[in-house]
């Protein structure tokens, strides 16, 4: 092992330094973004909620771009290994599938118990092949909010399916422009979708529609392992970073207010862009060691962090059955009685999350690692 890794070090750029440190900020950062899509489901979005919580949006570009930075750093490192392929599939497919198939099934079986609480459903062969993404897009219309959320999983289950290979075959001189004009035909695409009146579900659905903040956390993975790059950006206290950060988010702003006062769509078209190097530059700024990442080691948030993937895919599921079986009624906080269910709600998908985490996922996980990057296939 400890030889084809040599090999596979001696082999990269001069420039280029592998970087396989875990950087336990970014737990904190996927926990902030699976509570910022939690508490915009639960409190935000149903029909009496309280709209200033509807930052769930964020939350699943965070998840996107974290996914980005995350995947993208582990296949830059071992992208020469001998079984570069068979252990990341591998590895991906024990992480990801038992806890999802073992989802998707349960609300399947339950939907059809509660008919009044429920939208459509798609037949079960399209969730079990991560497809109800385009099935919507292409429709127009939405799945049942027990399954709504899964439409996220099915655009990163199709970027994981290219990435290696996009990764793979383009040689290392060319990788940054390739990845930048990935991302910037992102906004390309939804510019067409636009001007052909897409609905707005094919808008925030489909793969190349969301794969520039994909895109822009595989940039960031390769920037943190370029030593030109590295160096730039810790100048000034990472005065770069920070610029990037604040900047995005400021011309997202800018266009909304656009949007507001003109009517156009350039949310439509470039927020996605706008938002998505704001959140790479903080990712790059907390894992490059900034003071600004340190409240991210709190234990809540990496606690959420490590549940994030379970609780994201049965919380909507858990606030829906606990509703219907109270109080006859679909989700809301609109007085004491449904916001207690509700809080009853979070309670009881916390716990299901962990327990999944720690008799499920976790056994999964380890069984995965048992494909080694550096032992043939």
């Amino acid at each position: 092992m400890s030889g084809a890794l040599v090999e596979y070090k001696s082999a990269a750029p001069p420039d280029y330094i592998a970087n396989s440190r875990r950087v336990i900020e970014l737990d904190g950062i996927r926990g902030c973004a699976c509570l910022l899509v939690v508490v915009g489901h639960y409190f935000g979005e149903v029909e009496h909620g309280l709209r200033f919580l509807c930052l769930e949006w964020i939350g699943v570009d965070l998840f996107f771009c974290l996914s980005g930075f995350l995947i993208g750093g582990i296949l830059l490192d071992n992208r020469d290994t001998p079984a570069y392929f068979a252990t990341f599939y591998a590895r991906r497919a024990f992480r990801i599938v038992p806890i999802y198939y073992l989802a998707i099934t349960l609300v399947l079986l339950a939907l059809p118990w509660f008919p009044r609480f429920t939208g459509a459903v798609y037949p079960p062969g399209f969730f079990f092949a991560y497809l109800q993404n385009f099935v919507m897009s292409f429709t127009g219309v939405q799945i049942s909010k027990w399954l709504m959320p899964t439409w996220t999983l099915c655009v990163e289950e199709q970027f994981y399916l290219l990435l290696p290979v996009i990764l793979y075959l383009t040689p290392p001189r060319m990788l940054a422009r390739v990845l930048l004009g990935l991302i910037l035909s992102a906004s390309l695409f939804r510019l067409v979708l636009v001007a052909v009146s897409a609905n707005n579900l094919a808008l925030h659905m489909l793969l190349p529609a969301e794969w520039d903040l994909l895109f822009l956390g595989v940039l960031g993975a390769y920037a943190q392992r370029h030593r030109p790059a590295l160096k730039r950006f810790k100048r000034g206290n990472r005065f770069l970073l920070k610029i990037a950060t604040i900047g995005g988010c400021i011309v997202l702003l800018v266009l909304a207010i656009d949007d507001n006062l003109l009517g156009w769509r350039l949310v439509d078209v470039f927020g996605s862009l706008a938002l998505g190097i704001g959140l790479t530059g903080y990712l790059l700024l907390v894992a490059s060691g900034s003071p600004e990442g340190m409240r991210l080691r709190s234990p809540t948030l990496r606690f959420f962090g490590r549940i994030s993937y379970s609780l994201y895919l049965i919380h909507q599921p858990v606030a829906g059955l606990m509703h219907a079986l109270i109080l006859g009624d679909r989700p809301d906080i609109a007085g004491f009685a449904d916001a207690g269910v509700t809080i009853a709600s979070l309670a009881l998908a916390i716990a299901i999350a962990h327990l999944s985490w720690v008799y499920l996922e976790s056994p999964m996980i380890r069984i995965g690692h048992q494909w080694r990057y550096s032992e043939a296939a």
